[in-house]
This record gives C-alpha cells, sequence and structure tokens, in this order.
C-alpha cells in the first residue's frame, strides 16, 4: 500500500506532540508499504509554493514552501495546486491527514478526485475552531463555533478587514484593536468565519474514515456537526525509565511537560505552587514558551508569579531524546489544560514512567485518568484545587498508590496495526462510496438533448441507473444502451416529471439520484463527486457549479431573499474558479442537483403547483427549515443551455414567473398584511421591468402575461395553465 502521511509540520523535527506521532507511525508502516510524508514549511529562503522532495529515513518526503498568510489560506488554490502535483506523481492509496494548517482543503478534494481513500485523524478541533483549541483568549471553553458572534471576539481582527490590512496588525496595535472592535460591534468578518466553518466541516466529512485519539474530542466534534468519527489511540515508543532519581533536598518535584502556553494552564500551575507553600516541594517547567496568538509575554508572567523560584523551575525546552532522562528528575506530572486536551502524550509518558499525574477534570484528560487510581483529576482553571492535589501528593504513600497500575499504553506497532485496518475500511469505502446513484433527465419534445444529457449522467466509474422521463407525447431519439425510458401520458411539468422518476429510481434501491434537465448536461467525473457530497450525513441534496454556454458561471448556489422576493444567482457572470471543496448553499439551481431519496420523499417531493419554476427554491427551504443542509460541489459542473424546456419566446416564461415568484415568496416567508402587499407589489414591478427588457417577444405582451400570473396567483389558480383561463 502506498501512504501518503499529511502534518502541519515536519515530523522528524516538529517537538510537538501530533508529530511525534506522525513520525512513529510512518516508521512502523515503513515495514511493510511505502509511505511518504507532506508538510508545509516556513522558509524565507525558499520562493512561494517551492516543492522540495528528499529521501529521509526510507521514506519520500515533500516539503512545500509556505505561500503566505491570511485568514482564507486554508482554501488557497495555489496550494490545492502545488500539492495535487504531488499527489499525482507520488499517487497514494491512502492519504493520512493529521493537520492542514499552511495546507489547503483542496488537498482532500483531489486525492479523491484521484482515487485516493483519505482519512482525517482530529489532534485538537481544528476543523470547527480557527485557533484549533476551542477555548476563546480570555481562556474560556467555548461551547461551539459561532461565526457572527462569540468566534469574532477571537479572529474579528484578522477577518473585519481585508488581509492586505489585518496583516499589519502585528506592528500597528491600533489597528488590530479597531479591527477587532469592529467586528465585535458591526459583526463585520462573520461571514467569512462561517465559510470556514462550512468548508472544513464538509472537508472533514468528505474523507472516507475519520479518527481521533479520544472518544471525547469525536464525541465533541460529532456534536458540532462532523460525521462519524472512529476511536483509534495514539501509540507511543517505549521508556526505559526506572523510580525517580533522590532529590538532593528530599522534596517532592511536580513537573509539567510540553509546550508551556497559556491554554495548557501553566500560570494556574505556578499560582498553585506558590499557595502551596511548603519546602518540601520543588516545581518543573520543561519545555519552550512560544508565542501564543501574538501574546509573547507569557514566560515573564509565569516567573513573575514564580517569584525566587522561577530560575530553578524554568527548564527551558529539551530534545525528545532526553525524555527519560527529564522523567528520572519528576515525581508528579502535571497537565492543568484550561482547554480540553484530546490525548496529550504527556499522561501516556507519565504512564509508562509510572508517575502518578494531577491533571484537569475535563477533556480527554478525565476521559484517560482514573482519580485516585492513575492520579489525581481537579477542575480545571483552579490553582486552590490543585495546590490541595499537589499538597496530597506530598505524602509518600499517595505517590506509590497512585503510579503503580497505569493503563496499558499502545506502541508504535499497535497503533499502526489498528490505523491499517482503518486504511482498509476507508479503501472498501472509497470503492463502494456513492451509495447506490440514479439519474432523472427531464424530456419533453426534445429527445435528442434529452439523450446527450442522459449520455454525459452515464459515468461508468459510478454505473448509475439513468431514467429518461417523457414528459407527455412527443417525438422519440433512440437511447444508449443501459438507459431506460419512462413514459408519461401528459405534461406534468418540471416537479410531475421530476417527482415520478425519483419515486421509480427509489423503489429500485437508489438512494440518492441527479434531477437532470436536458438543457444540461454534467462534465466527466462530476456524478460521483456529487454523489460523494452526500456521504456527509447532514446534507440533503447538492448541486455542482453551473456554467453558461460561454463557460462564465450560471451559478455556484441561489439566494432567495423572502423579505424582499429577490433571488439571486451567486457567482453569476464570474469566470470559473480553480477552488475546489464543498461549501454551503442556501437553495440549488435546478437544472442539476442531487437529491438524498429519502429526504426527498420526507419532504413530499416537488409541489406540482408551480408547474415550471421556483419547485426547487420551494424544496430547499423546505429542507433547510428542517434541519438539513445544502451544498455546492465546486469542482463538480454542468453546462446549461437554458431556455430549451421552455422557448424563451414561450409568452408562458413570465406568466409562470410571476405567478410562482409571488407564491414562493408567500410560502418560504409568510408576511402579515400591509407587508405581504408592499413585496408583492416590488415582486409584480420587478417582473414587468424584466418583461420590459427582454428580447425574445414582444414587451407588451410579455406585460400582459405578467399580469396574468399576477392574476391567478390572486385567484389560487397554480399547475399548468390552460387556455380555459
Amino acid at each position: 500500500m502506498r501512504i501518503l502521511l499529511v502534518h502541519h509540520a515536519d515530523p522528524f523535527r516538529g517537538l510537538g506532540g501530533s508529530e511525534r506521532c506522525v513520525e512513529w507511525l510512518a516508521r512502523a508502516l515503513r515495514a511493510e508499504h511505502e509511505v511518504a510524508l507532506l508538510y508545509p514549511e516556513e522558509d524565507s529562503t525558499r520562493p512561494s509554493l517551492d516543492v522540495r522532495k528528499e529521501r529521509r529515513n526510507g521514506m519520500d518526503v515533500f516539503s512545500i514552501a509556505s505561500a503566505g498568510r491570511g485568514f482564507e489560506t486554508y482554501r488557497d488554490s495555489a496550494v490545492t495546486t502545488a500539492t495535487a502535483r504531488i499527489v499525482d506523481e507520488w499517487r497514494p492509496d491512502v492519504v493520512h491527514v493529521h493537520h492542514l494548517a499552511g495546507l489547503s482543503t483542496g488537498l482532500v478534494t483531489h486525492a479523491r478526485a484521484r482515487g485516493a481513500a483519505v482519512v482525517i485523524t482530529f489532534h485538537d478541533f481544528w476543523p470547527v475552531c480557527p485557533l484549533g483549541q476551542l477555548v476563546d483568549l480570555d481562556l474560556h471553553v467555548c461551547p461551539g463555533p459561532e461565526p457572527a458572534r462569540r468566534c469574532l471576539g477571537c479572529v474579528g481582527g484578522q477577518v473585519a478587514v481585508p488581509d492586505a490590512v489585518s496583516s499589519r496588525a502585528p506592528r500597528l496595535p491600533l489597528l488590530g484593536a479597531a479591527a477587532g472592535a469592529l467586528a465585535r460591534i458591526a459583526g463585520a468578518g462573520g461571514s467569512r468565519v462561517a465559510a470556514r466553518r462550512d468548508e472544513m466541516r464538509a472537508m472533514a466529512n468528505a474523507a472516507d474514515v475519520r479518527i481521533a485519539p479520544s472518544r471525547f474530542v469525536a464525541t465533541r466534534l460529532e456534536a458540532l456537526g462532523l460525521a462519524p468519527i472512529e476511536v483509534v489511540p495514539n501509540g507511543h515508543e517505549p521508556l526505559e525509565v526506572g523510580a525517580p532519581e533522590p532529590d538532593a533536598m528530599g522534596r517532592v518535584r511536580f513537573g509539567f511537560l510540553g509546550a508551556a502556553i497559556p491554554s495548557k494552564g501553566v500560570h494556574v500551575l505556578a499560582e498553585a505552587f506558590r499557595r502551596l507553600d511548603s519546602g518540601r516541594a520543588a516545581l518543573r517547567i520543561h519545555g519552550p514558551f512560544p508565542p501564543y496568538h501574538g501574546d509573547v509575554a507569557y514566560e515573564s508572567r509565569v516567573r513573575a508569579l514564580l517569584g525566587p523560584h522561577a530560575e530553578a523551575a524554568i527548564r527551558g525546552p529539551f530534545a525528545p531524546d532526553r525524555l527519560s532522562d527529564v522523567l528520572a528528575g519528576i515525581d508528579v506530572v502535571a497537565a492543568p489544560s484550561i482547554w480540553e486536551e484530546n490525548a496529550p502524550l504527556v499522561i501516556e509518558e507519565a504512564f509508562l514512567a509510572r508517575r502518578p499525574v494531577i491533571v484537569s477534570d475535563h477533556g480527554g484528560l478525565a476521559e484517560r485518568v482514573r482519580h485516585g487510581i492513575d492520579g489525581l483529576r481537579v477542575p480545571p482553571n483552579d490553582p486552590t484545587a490543585l495546590a490541595a492535589a499537589m499538597e496530597a501528593m506530598l505524602d509518600p504513600a499517595c505517590r506509590e498508590r497512585l503510579g503503580r497500575t497505569p493503563p496499558h499504553v499502545p506502541s508504535p506497532g499497535e497503533h499502526a496495526r489498528a490505523v491499517l485496518e482503518v486504511y482498509e475500511r476507508a479503501r472498501a469505502r472509497r470503492r463502494d462510496g456513492g451509495g447506490r446513484v440514479g439519474v432523472v433527465v427531464l424530456d419533453h419534445r426534445r429527445p435528442e438533448e434529452a439523450a446527450r444529457a442522459a449520455v454525459s449522467a452515464f459515468q461508468a466509474d459510478v454505473a448509475p441507473r439513468v431514467l429518461v422521463v417523457r414528459n407527455g407525447p412527443g417525438p422519440e431519439a433512440p437511447l444508449p444502451a443501459g438507459i431506460e425510458r419512462m413514459d408519461l401520458p401528459s405534461n406534468l411539468g418540471y416537479a410531475g416529471g421530476m417527482n415520478r422518476g425519483v419515486a421509480r429510481l427509489a423503489r429500485e434501491g437508489c438512494d440518492r439520484v441527479l434531477l437532470l434537465n436536458n438543457d444540461a448536461t454534467l462534465d466527466p467525473g462530476s456524478l460521483r463527486r456529487l454523489a460523494e457530497a452526500l456521504d456527509d450525513p447532514g446534507v440533503a441534496a447538492a448541486g455542482p457549479l453551473v456554467l453558461r454556454p460561454d463557460g462564465r458561471v450560471e451559478s455556484r448556489g441561489i439566494r432567495f431573499d423572502p423579505r424582499s422576493g429577490r433571488l439571486r444567482l451567486i457567482g453569476h457572470g464570474q469566470r470559473p474558479s480553480a477552488t475546489t471543496g464543498v461549501v454551503a448553499a442556501a437553495s440549488l439551481s435546478g437544472a442539476a442537483w442531487m437529491v438524498r431519496t429519502r429526504v426527498f420523499e420526507a419532504l413530499g417531493g416537488l409541489d406540482e403547483d408551480y408547474f415550471f419554476g421556483f419547485e426547487e427554491t420551494d424544496w430547499c427551504a423546505r429542507a433547510r427549515a428542517a434541519g438539513w443542509r445544502l451544498a455546492v460541489v465546486l469542482d463538480a459542473t454542468a453546462r446549461h443551455e437554458g431556455g430549451r424546456s421552455l422557448s424563451r419566446a414561450s409568452p408562458q416564461r413570465p406568466y409562470y414567473a410571476a405567478r410562482n415568484h409571488l407564491r414562493a415568496a408567500q410560502r418560504i416567508g409568510p408576511l402579515p398584511v400591509p407587508a405581504r402587499w408592499i413585496r408583492g407589489a416590488a415582486i409584480v414591478i420587478l417582473n414587468l421591468l424584466h418583461a420590459l427588457r427582454q428580447t425574445d417577444l414582444p414587451r407588451g405582451d410579455a406585460a400582459r402575461w405578467v399580469v396574468r400570473g399576477v392574476r391567478d396567483y390572486g385567484r389560487g389558480r397554480f399547475g399548468a395553465w390552460t387556455e380555459a383561463r
């Protein structure tokens, strides 16, 4: 098996716990598999996006020079292109992502498009939190992302103004403060945070398997919208550590190991030690004090708390190969984290060294440490409780009892075997993913175009059931082998024809169905990407990027404002970009969209009273009201001719447009009188203006048909227009 491991730092040189986990996993896998690593590197001597390949420890190691900074680097198309070349060159069977900071979500999309299975490990909360730890800058645990309010308290200074401005904030503190105030007061930048949340969630849910080292983090992330996550505990290399070396002064040494940042609660430990007021205790802080979201003064504050004990306590960073020596000089390991840790390696190291621990009683720490057996758990951010636990640990009998029977710590080999089982499941899901796909192509008197649309969706890697629904009598055209036809006795409109087709395919076992107009075609590979978007259990429907005949964007989703009645095609007229991934949408284009059949039928299908136009807008609004999400898959594309199902020169087009516009507005966003009248007047004026601007039929005739549509709406006449009206 060819396995590409992806992380945000060099696993062979990084000092963090996740880097070491990736290194051990890589070495264990290398014994029987081909392994490569990919990580971003900040190196000012290299050109931006420069890719370097070297051979280390029997593995190919790819590094990509950091492309720069900015809030949206998580979806940098240039980084996606650079990493795509690595995937294309190395051709992995599995891409195992451990962190994407400095890279791009497009890596996941591209890897899956090239047939690789994707596995993601969550070492913290990076998919849902821009800061990664779900703890705010005031060190309060965050209940979850809230882009319009809560998140702006942490990243408002980055997102309230353009990146070119926010990048200067570290050098211009007043500018940063002003940007943060703008975010908090006016909510500026909330949409940028929401876009990150939606794309990260879509990226995570697109993976074939998601894993986490602790049940706590898996459950927490699932509650925040991620698809089910399996638990695979981290491994750790064996440690040769004996009993603690005696302290020359007979003191009990409490040790902190790792990055000394505020969310780790080192200041709480320092305060607790100060309150301990015992000559029988010593404190040892082993690790660097790196900047923390711009804060470079944390070490000074900790030193001030420790006073005369600071020099002896703060020991600085140490190389991983000195871990056994460090643990030899520690009697009790302390992990007083304020953030809800996942599965910190320091606890596994304490278990391997048979050292009792004192930990914060929340998150993965509480899950891993058995209170009164492996150590003591105390309320987080509570120096008084922590000092009391430290006081208890001064008793030799207490330390001996708590450190006697630590839990089993998996070896890297055990961890690798468990991960390999995950890889096999991921590959099986990749092969079988996308569910049982059906396609309904709606035809009304244009059989050649319907056949062309059906052929475009008959994509062999998905093997869909393709059904052409002939909406009423009309000419026939031969269909290629494998494509079926369903004849309806009369024209039931878009909604009626699609409803009949979806119902038939659902009875035949299709759990997701593409609804495709006869004047639209699907680009190669797009059917699978749409089907895989519905692997996210929270998504009811997904649409492609819809392009006009001139190659520009027709829509990448639709926004309908029921307050004003305005309907806007997102991205209309823009040039398509290289952006990949899945983004949230309020509504989808009826030219091409895929629905989850269970949800489609549970919501009653499309409303057939519309007959032509606004049916999909109505259905999407009902789906969202029921708690479902809608998505646009940016690297799935459809090409829409438009004006073929009902000719642009047909007077019925302005009739249906006006009538159904009024109906959809009131159904989606009911308003009382007189607000309903005001909105209705605005919709009528909008449709009349369009009738007077168009050139496909006489303007006076178009305006009269708008009036007919308004009149029939007022009379409650819906469905197909007939001469009898």
